[in-house]
């Protein structure tokens, strides 16, 4: 920023959002500065930064070389004006006037509109308008730059410029990734304003900002806010206390590290352990902190986590990783490179290091490879070795390295399963207590070792002489590139040797010396020969691909990959679930009680009726009441299959997975939620009372009660496996050719392939207009695919339903998919209504009662069903999940001439492939747009994808050569649809007015509404939220609903509890609002989360996003505001939809571009409401 001379404003550049965007007190500061408030700090010159610029210059002008080839004689580069307004001024006029010249591209065109000053890389004539260009040398995008190329784009829309609908970073490794200027540019204004605002209010202080203040954010750990930490001895002095913490601890009058140490008594939202480990932990750092010289003190304070350490052996390894988490490959977005496994051996009686390198995906892979070889070699020296390391980083990146490479994942889980690796982070917060801020590694060093001398001192120092290591061996400037190698490795050396000599620390800490007994490893659990086949098989696919870059293969190439990817796709699934509940059982409930789907039992369970057999062939059972803390903000279902943790030792014999020292051993039996109810106490927090039946194994009664619930376990995919697995062997069969399946045409992103070679059939004109394309498409389909995108309303049953009635007639066998019963069913009620006959419809019904089709006694029965229909010369629909359509004893393969798969948005290819294989064609209904595909593992390629989200790709909409898309909706208002559509559907989305614009809600204007409610520190749940909820509700009841396709609509009828939809993205808060309006006298009003109502409609959709601020938000602001679900909440209104919100929710600067991008759109949301109220007074200053 700076200031002409004689005015009081100053001039922002792009450069100032950068500093807000980091810390907002770091650019008052710098305020201060020009305002000769504060100090102006001498600008220090750095070698590495005048490099960086260097290398910056050359990489845009090699982008402006490839520019000139491109249009020769059509690249124009501008010039800069004199530093004045008037020379801005006329440099701006320069740039508008290049625009409406012949010029193709503009280079450095300057940007000023009296306010903002920056300057454009390269503008670009696109048919869609003109394009604005930034080079980044980075490898990947950051926020800053996406607010630079919006701001650029917004003053090309402000004066009126034809603008193309996207801007675009050229990054570093010359990859060009495009973003919607519909999600950045609503971002760069939000925090522009923002921006302004707190320039203008400070600009009318009379001096310099004061720390603190809680109109701008500071972000606690720049240079500008350690000195004003250290100054102010802020709390945030403290180790471990997180900025809730600090919010709490300020409420209660403690505001410095000396009245924390001093303080006694409670604390309202902080744990009374807690709050005593903080008060202990800031007495310790006092005695440290007024004198630099003194040296680091310690405090052992429980000697149990140390004596359970591991006896040292000669063969013990010490390992550290170096990473760039910003690594991509082109055309990828799995993001992160582990380019170093760092590692320290002491057998020979030194310190001997080994250096396992990676510069790109397959050497990583091999890097895996050789490290694991090592130490399996190293294991059977010394079978009783261990792996010493440093915080848990190091195995979470060995799980998911494995997975994504799909190596040495049975060696992994073998490590984990014998305990090979020790974390001695976890070990340091167990038991000890140091005077440092922070318990990083290199904190805790002088306890234990001389002070560094290397040039290299802190892990993102790595990273970023890595980049450098990069840019060299691009450049090759080969002998430069070996040095920062060297110093890169010498670094992690010394990391590995500090957790060695923190090791032996440690152990010398307890009197005796005493650690754990030496405890032999488990024999490895052999491997089976599905298993083995499993891994061969899909290494002799992967082989056909490798070598292949990403961004150079082929449909095919991809095709293969995914079909290797898809043999071990569920293990894979499976292996985080296990590799929690391994971790859980370990470690008592206080580690891992804030985890999801975890139920902690609070006070004594009622025991309602004990062990019996309530018939002589049933097992024993038992019913219970307990309360139990949800603590991980996950409430708990009826009917929901969870296990019953037990402190060990169990009284019942222990199973499989119990290892001697578990803190806890799962029941053998199993358990079911009959009742569950929610209560809220008097600080707000959720509570459930569950009613349990739990049935026990013969001579297993339990005579304890369960101390936690948590998740059940994993379901059984031996079906679904064996097909992936038979259509694998096809392709490695067939290779290079491919096999004519649908399953494999949708793997290639190919259009669909028809008999007459046509591309698919255009809709005509009529409601039936898409029934008739898409039956036209399927008949003249050559074992081919057709996707169908329908977004909310628009009628995706009623066209799915009327095709399939279309083609029974024909004598088609149509199988039913999808990822639940209720999702299938609901289609074969409206095949029904399509006009098939009942008896020619068949499912084993999970949830219908007296359906109108033909419900079968068992599964199995599906295959005589289909038999019986066959041989009268009948068509027939069938209904099941992929286990049913998978299960040969049911479902022939290739047997019917269509499988429709419901829910492809959330139905992944995986499982797509695998029911292919019971059809020749496909039929895909869905919306990647609403809720995605939800994955655990982590896979080598996206296989865990759903079919409609990878046939998408990027976009919002389907492509139109691979399906089609419902483009009106039958459901919405058009006012709410026009908010819709501008949310996930590029603007596309119509609405049918004839049936939707009629409806009407008395004294009630269609659309979104924007409710903003004052709130503070709340993280999963709000009061304040439910109260206005309930206000709501009460408030619109009664009002005469007046709806175009019910009976009776044209005299309108009063709103009902049952017309409205109360939903937020936490199960903390549903059980609030559940509370709130069940005391209203509101028990009929459905309340729950996104996932609870998709394919549901109401009058009134309510979405209360519970989080006060950024800083508060549980699983961070990418989940809260994702795209995909606030569509589903705000979509299920057909009136009106209500955004309960607070005021100060969006007032934040993103972390990541995927956080900016889902910002954007929320804020786009906001843009598009009908209305904007506040309730109560408004709480933002700044």
């Amino acid at each position: 920023m700076f200031f002409f001379p004689g005015e009081d404003r100053p001039v922002i550049s792009p450069h100032d959002l950068r500093t807000a965007s980091e810390c907002e007190f770091a650019l008052i500061r710098d305020l201060d500065r020009h305002l000769g408030r504060a100090v102006r700090a001498d600008d220090e010159s750095s070698p590495m930064m005048d490099r960086i610029i260097e290398l910056g210059n050359a990489h845009e002008n090699a982008e402006r070389i490839r520019l000139g080839r491109l249009h020769p004689g059509r690249v124009r580069d501008l010039t800069r004006g004199p530093h004045s307004r008037e020379g801005y001024e006329a440099a701006m006029q320069q740039t508008l006037e290049a625009l409406g010249s012949d010029a193709v591209v503009l280079c450095q065109a300057t940007f000023f509109d009296g306010d903002v000053l920056g300057y454009a890389d390269f503008l670009e004539r696109t048919d869609a308008g003109w394009l604005v260009s930034d080079t980044k040398l980075a490898r990947s995008a950051n926020v800053p730059a996406l607010l630079q190329i919006a701001a650029y784009a917004a003053q090309l829309q402000d004066r009126g410029v034809p603008t193309a609908p996207w801007a675009r970073l050229v990054l570093g490794n010359e990859d060009r990734r495009d973003f919607p200027l519909a999600d950045i540019v609503p971002v760069y204004r939000s925090r522009l304003a923002r921006l302004q605002r707190i320039i203008g209010e400070h600009l009318d202080d009379d001096g310099p900002g004061a720390w603190g203040d809680d109109r701008w954010i500071a972000c606690g750990r720049c240079d500008v806010c350690e000195a004003e930490v250290a100054a102010h001895r802020d709390l945030t002095l403290v180790a471990g206390v997180r900025p809730s913490t600090r919010k709490h601890l300020l409420g209660a009058g403690i505001t410095t590290i000396d009245d924390l140490a001093a303080s006694t008594g409670s604390v309202d939202g902080i744990q009374e352990s807690r709050l005593e480990r903080l008060r202990a932990q800031a007495r310790l750092q006092l005695t440290q902190l007024d004198d630099v010289d003194a040296p680091v003190a310690y405090e052992v304070f429980d000697e149990a986590p140390i004596r359970r350490l591991p006896v040292p052996t000669a063969g013990d390894l010490f390992f550290d990783f170096e990473g760039d988490p910003l690594w991509a490959e082109r055309g990828s977005k799995d993001w992160g490179l582990e380019y170093l496994f760092g590692v320290v051996e002491v057998d020979s009686g030194a310190d001997a290091f080994h250096a396992f390198w990676a510069h790109d995906r397959e050497q990583e892979k091999q890097a895996l490879v050789e490290f694991v070889a090592y130490v399996q070699e190293r294991r059977r020296r010394w079978p009783g070795l261990h792996i010493y390391h440093y915080a848990p980083y190091e195995t979470a990146a060995l799980k998911q390295l494995a997975s994504r490479h799909g190596v040495c994942e049975d060696d992994i889980d073998q490590f984990l399963r014998d305990e090979v690796f020790v974390d001695l982070y976890a070990t340091v917060r167990g038991a000890i207590r140091v005077s440092q801020r922070s318990y990083s590694i290199k904190k805790l060093e002088p306890l234990y070792m001389e002070a560094r001398t290397a040039d290299l001192q802190k892990g993102d120092d790595s990273i970023v002489e890595y980049h450098r290591f990069m840019m060299a061996r691009l450049e090759e400037r080969f002998a430069a590139a070996q040095d920062i190698l060297d110093g890169i490795a010498e670094y992690n050396k010394d990391d590995c040797i500090s957790t060695r000599l923190l090791r032996d620390w440690l152990v010398s800490r307890v009197p005796d010396g005493g650690v754990g007994e030496v405890v032999e490893a488990l024999a490895p659990r052999p491997l089976s020969d599905e298993r083995a086949a499993a891994l061969r098989l899909e290494a002799d696919l992967r082989a056909l691909v490798e070598g292949v870059k990403l961004d150079q293969r082929t449909p095919e190439d991809h095709a293969v990959a995914l079909v290797a990817a898809s043999v071990l796709f569920h293990a894979r699934e499976d292996k985080p679930f296990w590799w929690e509940h391994y971790e859980r059982i370990k470690h008592p409930v206080q580690n891992w009680m804030r985890s999801a789907g975890v139920a902690v039992v609070e006070g004594e369970p009622e025991l309602l009726a004990p062990w019996h057999k309530p018939t002589p062939r049933s097992g024993m059972k038992r019913i219970y009441a307990v309360r139990v803390d949800p603590a991980g903000g996950t409430l708990l279902d009826v009917g929901g299959k969870v296990a019953a943790l037990y402190s060990a030792p169990p009284s019942f014999p222990a199973p499989a997975d119990h290892l001697p020292g578990n803190a806890h051993a799962r029941s053998p039996g199993t358990v079911e939620i009959i009742e569950a109810e929610e209560e809220i106490t008097d600080r707000g927090r959720v509570f459930q009372r569950l009613t349990i039946l739990e049935n026990a194994p013969a001579k297993a009664e339990i005579d304890d009660f369960p101390v936690a619930f948590v998740p059940g376990g994993t379901v059984g995919t031996k079906n679904i496996d064996e097909a992936l697995h038979e259509l694998a062997r096809e392709v490695l069969q067939t290779h290079p050719t491919l096999p004519r399946r649908a399953g494999i045409d949708v793997l290639r992103r190919t259009p669909p392939r028809l008999r007459t070679g046509a591309s698919l059939p255009a809709p005509g004109s009529g409601d039936a207009r898409f029934i008739e394309a898409i039956t036209a498409a399927l008949t003249d389909m050559d074992d081919s695919y057709v996707a169908v995108q329908g977004p909310p309303g628009t009628g995706k049953t009623y066209v799915g339903a009327r095709v399939i009635a279309r083609l029974v007639r024909l004598g088609w066998k149509v199988g039913i998919c999808s990822q639940g019963h209720a999702a299938v069913e609901n289609i074969l009620d409206a095949v029904v209504r399509a006009g098939v006959p009942g008896t020619q419809v068949a499912k084993a019904p999970k949830y219908a009662n007296a359906p109108a089709w033909t419900a079968l006694d068992r599964a199995d029965d599906l295959a005589p069903f289909i038999a019986e229909r066959a041989e009268a010369g009948l068509g027939v629909v069938v209904g099941g999940t992929a286990w049913d359509l998978t299960n040969t004893g049911r479902i022939q393969r290739g047997s019917l001439d269509l499988v429709v798969i419901d829910e492809a948005g959330q139905f992944s290819l995986g499982k797509t492939l695998a029911v292919s294989m019971a059809g020749r064609r496909l039929l895909l209904l869905g919306d990647p747009a609403q809720l995605p595909q939800v994955s655990q593992g982590t896979h080598a390629e996206p296989i865990d994808h759903s079919a409609l989200g990878w046939l998408a790709g990027d976009d919002d909409l389907l492509p139109p050569e691979l399906g089609y898309f419902l483009e009106a909706t039958w459901r919405m208002h058009p006012r709410l649809t026009e908010a819709v559509s501008h949310l996930s559907y590029a603007g596309r989305l119509t609405s049918e007015e004839h049936v939707t614009a009629v409806r009407t809600l008395q004294g009630v204007e269609p659309g979104v509404h924007e409710v903003l409610v004052e709130h503070r520190d709340n993280k999963n749940f709000s009061p304040e939220e439910a109260d206005v909820v309930v206000e709501l509700v009460t408030d619109l009841l009664g009002r005469t609903w007046t709806a175009g396709d019910e009976p009776g609509a044209e005299a309108g009828r009063p709103l009902t509890q049952q017309d409205f939809c109360v939903i937020t993205p936490y199960n903390s808060q549903v059980g609030m609002l559940k509370v709130r309006l069940r005391a209203a006298g509101f028990d009929e009003v459905a309340v729950g989360t996104v996932d609870k109502f998709q394919g549901q409609e109401a009058p009134v959709a309510i979405l209360s996003m519970a989080a006060s601020a950024p800083g508060d938000v549980s699983r961070g602001m990418g989940f809260l505001l994702n795209r995909n679900r606030v569509n589903v909440a705000i979509s299920r209104g057909k009136h009106a939809a209500y955004v309960v919100r607070s005021a100060v929710l969006t007032d934040f600067s993103p972390r990541s571009p995927d956080e900016l991008i889902a910002l954007g759109a929320f804020l786009g949301l906001c843009e598009h409401a009908t209305s904007t109220t506040s309730r109560g007074p408004s709480a933002h200053v700044g």
